[in-house]
């Protein structure tokens, strides 16, 4: 775990219908007491932790603590399952499979970009090229948080292309 820098770290959260000023060390706790593993920290956000086989990897989950409580994912496509379809295209798959579902557990679009892998050895070349698309859910209760990750883990993030 990363210790981050938090601007307000006794902000109020909702912990079972009950208001206490918790820090950013008791929403990791709260977090981690629920079994949800944290990849790290950094300014105002959690990164939530998957499991792969023995590797613990960045889920692409986030618990975001920025003038209130909020759970973020991000989504993606990638160019190299389809070489020649435009962008455009390749957003709204990610729209259609993730956005649709996302959407009616409350979750907005936050964003969307274009990201090129690049080769770590050698930055010029690059990899491939991920279109993403981040939902973010705003939240009152930690209690909500640790189900919307759970439930954000369990989606299955990366679409392939028709």
């Amino acid at each position: 775990m990363g210790g981050g820098r938090f601007l307000d770290p006794k902000r109020k959260f909702s912990v079972s219908g009950l208001e206490e000023t918790l820090t950013i060390q008791d929403i990791q706790q709260a977090f981690a007491n629920a079994g949800v593993e944290i990849y790290g920290s950094a300014d105002e956000e959690l990164r939530i932790a998957e499991r792969v086989r023995l590797h613990i990897m960045d889920s692409g989950v986030r618990v975001v603590i920025n003038g209130g409580l909020a759970v973020q994912f991000t989504a993606r496509t990638q160019r190299s399952d389809a070489p020649s379809a435009p962008s455009e295209e390749l957003f709204q798959r990610v729209r259609q499979e993730v956005g649709e579902r996302a959407g009616n557990r409350g979750y907005e679009e936050s964003g969307a970009e274009i990201v090129e892998v690049k080769d770590p050895v050698d930055q010029a070349r690059v990899l491939d090229v991920w279109h993403e698309v981040t939902y973010r859910k705003s939240l009152d209760d930690i209690g909500e948080a640790i189900e919307e990750v759970r439930w954000a883990l369990e989606l299955d993030k990366y679409v392939r292309p028709l």
